[in-house]
């Protein structure tokens, strides 16, 4: 066992028992599948009724016209890679130019997310993404969008993992299926019902910690998110969870330093568990990234304040106004002691 990778039987602090995440993984599919007679299509789970059973394509009778098309975006990861090439080398050519920079680094994080999308929903693939749920299920234009795409490409290789480790009995693929048709069921008041409206988010926050907030908690799969982090623990990629209490339940228990992605091989930081954290000891639980300094204990000096140089000073000048009654009080006050004078001398 590698000096950074936590024991299983430390996997479960603060969280869901290792008893219970194996028990999960070892679910067999007999228990959650039912094919009809012909074995074309599922009669459960529910939440995947009369969806075939083959991988589906864009001729079949069951696609829908309106779903975006699974085809038309894996063809243009040709296109990206020879962007990603060419905005590479104009980076070198002018490495201080910021919007190439930026133009790079989209592309780059594009590559990424079309070789991990080609990888789980490819042509030598069985997965197809609108097949994750019934089509009742799924709204209109489908789930062929790059980053849903993509978040349930990077939980099917995770889970991978698990399988490879025969940990996980069911295939990644089904696995994942059932435990989104088991979250499905929760939000849907009666046989009928659609999910089309929860489904993308469903899927991007079923392995989240989404925190105390009620209205995302509901989304949550905790004993997903356990075996997602087990998985996570395998790859050595903690570091790329984004709460402190994922990184006590699945951390190193050594002294390694958590270690950063690196851009092109690595998952582009799209969400908690793609963000790469520098420094667990400060970030604070809110999941965003910190700037605190490492030693929190004494407070740095704080910097002399400010001066407004638009705000308004006080000035000498009075205005006409006010020079003109200054000047009538001085001729007044002149008369009134004339007046005095005189009559002292008219009294003589």
């Amino acid at each position: 066992m590698s000096s950074r990778q936590t024991p299983a039987s430390h996997l479960a602090q603060d969280g869901p028992s290792t008893e219970s995440i194996l028990a999960m993984l070892r679910t067999p599919r007999d228990e959650v599948y039912t094919l009809s007679q012909d074995g074309n299509t599922y009669i459960r789970p529910q939440c995947l009724r009369d969806t075939p059973v083959a991988k589906l394509t864009e001729n079949s009778p069951y696609w829908r016209s309106t779903w975006h098309s699974l085809d038309e975006y894996l063809a243009q990861e040709e296109e990206e890679e020879r962007l990603k090439k060419e905005t590479g080398a104009r980076l070198k050519l002018d490495p201080s130019n910021k919007s190439v920079a930026a133009a790079h680094k989209l592309h780059q994080d594009n590559v990424s997310k079309h070789r991990r999308i080609r990888d789980i929903f490819g042509p030598n693939t069985r997965y197809h993404p609108n097949q994750l749920v019934a089509k009742h299920h799924l709204p209109d234009d489908g789930l062929c969008q790059k980053e849903i795409m993509y978040r349930l490409a990077c939980k099917i290789s995770d889970l991978r993992v698990l399988h490879e480790k025969n940990e996980l009995a069911m295939d990644p693929w089904d696995f994942m299926r059932w435990r989104i048709s088991k979250k499905i069921l929760s939000f849907i008041p009666f046989p009928g019902s659609s999910a089309r409206d929860n489904i993308r988010t469903i899927v991007y926050k079923i392995c989240e910690d989404c925190g105390s907030s009620p209205n995302m908690k509901q989304y949550e799969d905790v004993l997903l998110r356990a075996a997602i982090l087990r998985s996570a623990n395998y790859q050595n990629r903690i570091a790329s969870f984004t709460t402190k209490g994922d990184k006590i339940k699945a951390g190193s228990s050594g002294s390694a330093q958590p270690r950063s992605r690196v851009a092109s091989g690595g998952r582009p930081r799209t969400g908690s568990f793609s963000s790469v954290v520098s420094n667990t000891s400060s970030r604070p639980r809110t999941g965003s990234f910190s700037n605190a300094a490492s030693n929190t204990s004494s407070r740095p000096t704080l910097p002399p304040p400010r001066v407004d140089k638009h705000r308004p000073q006080p000035s000498a000048y009075m205005g006409i106004n006010a020079w003109r009654e200054q000047k009538r009080r001085q001729e007044a006050e002149k008369n009134k002691e004339s007046n005095q004078d005189s009559n002292k001398e008219s009294e003589k």
